[in-house]
């Protein structure tokens, strides 16, 4: 009996040569050839079987789910040009150009030629080609239906994972905002600090022009006297320079001078009668005249350096024998910002301090305790006063 392929419709001699088919393509529809004489015998063969109860057709079903279980087989999808131009235009079997066509991946005949005739001597070269339908095969997948307690619970996980996400996100985010403000401030901080020491060097440069302006104005005013002093004895016919004898003369009386007016200070201070020492006073205000008019327009800093000044001779005043209130270091950075920023150490020069080097090196002014005078503390304290709460303190 001839048998026939439902799918492809190759017609084969014997069963062992279906069997052949079927494993190779995967093709399971048979049957019988209608063209067969043995047919017609084989069908009214069947027809008395069944009508006898045969149980044989129950073998359909197994065999429909043999085919259920194997994977579709199609003929690869090749270029339908390129397909026509090798078996209509060149001559080659459908089977060879379809196998050219797809293992090359070729684009054009010429690939496709030279495929065959790399691998015209295969021995399946013109054989069918059949492969899995991927479409099929991408489409049979297995979904496995969630119950309804299953799937609430699903959402609630999604749910929970979505708002951990969300507050990690945020926690991050939040992270990094803080180091932009603390990278922020440490920037603010390094340009202030900057920006200070700027202040105080064009502060400290500043007073020290001041200072060499003064002490060359001091020094013309010294000169000037001198050469009055010169002038007056060269009109007296007397040398221009003073002989030794006459430069101790001065000496002793400046010293007698001196002496008289600390009697004269003492005397009255025992009989309760209140001296201002007014040289020393008269100074001390011309500085503090020259510091405000130097910084008219910083009035706040000036008033600052006036306090600062204020509370250090107080210091001196109640504790006149505490080392700590008569020595000042200059580095220190209250002391350079309040005082030194306008030139307040002109003034504790003037008062009677003195420049040192402590013995760590480092440099202080230092006000004796043999120089403290508690009339000078005094007047200079209401000085200072005066100078601060007085705002037309030397503009008049």
């Amino acid at each position: 009996m001839r048998i026939t392929c439902g799918t492809c419709g190759e017609t084969f001699a014997a069963l062992e040569d279906a069997k052949a088919h079927e494993t190779l393509t995967g093709h399971a529809d048979f049957a019988a050839d209608a063209n067969d004489p043995s047919v017609s015998v084989d069908a009214s063969h069947a027809d008395r079987v069944d009508a006898a109860g045969d149980n044989t057709p129950d073998a359909a079903p197994n065999a429909s789910d043999g085919d259920a279980a194997r994977p579709k087989m199609i003929e690869p999808p090749v270029r339908a040009d390129l397909l026509a131009e090798l078996t209509d235009l060149m001559g080659f079997g459908r089977n060879k150009a379809v196998r050219a066509l797809h293992f090359s991946q070729a684009d054009s005949a010429e690939r496709a030629i030279d495929w065959i005739e790399r691998h015209e001597d295969d021995a399946d070269v013109n054989e069918p080609l059949l492969i899995e339908d991927e479409s099929v095969k991408g489409a049979v997948k297995t979904v496995s239906k969630l119950t309804p307690e299953e799937a609430r619970a699903k959402a609630d996980e999604l749910r929970k994972n979505a708002a951990k996400k969300r507050a990690e996100d945020e926690r991050e985010s939040e992270r990094l905002r803080e180091q932009e403000r603390i990278r922020a401030g440490k920037e603010l901080s390094e340009a202030k600090r900057i920006e200070e020491e700027l202040s105080l060097k064009r502060n400290a440069e500043q007073r020290a022009y001041e200072k060499e302006e003064m002490d060359r104005a001091r020094a013309k005013i010294r000169a000037k006297i001198e050469e009055d002093r010169r002038e007056r004895r060269r009109k007296l016919g007397l040398p221009e320079e003073l002989t030794p004898e006459e430069l101790e003369q001065e000496r002793e009386r400046e010293e007698a001078k001196a002496k008289e007016m600390m009697e004269e200070v003492q005397r009255k201070a025992k009989a309760g009668m209140y001296v201002k020492p007014v040289s020393k006073l008269e100074n001390l205000r011309r500085h503090l005249v020259d510091i405000k008019k130097a910084f008219v327009e910083d009035a706040d800093a000036v008033t600052t350096c006036f306090n600062t000044l204020l509370t250090y001779l107080g210091n001196i005043s109640r504790a006149p024998s505490e080392e700590k209130y008569r020595s000042i270091k200059v580095s220190n950075a209250a002391f350079q910002k309040r005082v030194a920023s306008v030139g307040g150490e002109i003034y504790l020069l003037e008062f009677g301090f003195q420049e040192i080097v402590d013995d760590a090196g480092e440099k202080r002014l230092f006000l004796p305790a043999e120089a403290v005078d508690q009339v000078l503390l005094k007047t200079a304290g209401e000085e200072l006063h005066g100078a601060i709460t007085n705002p037309f303190f030397g503009m008049l």
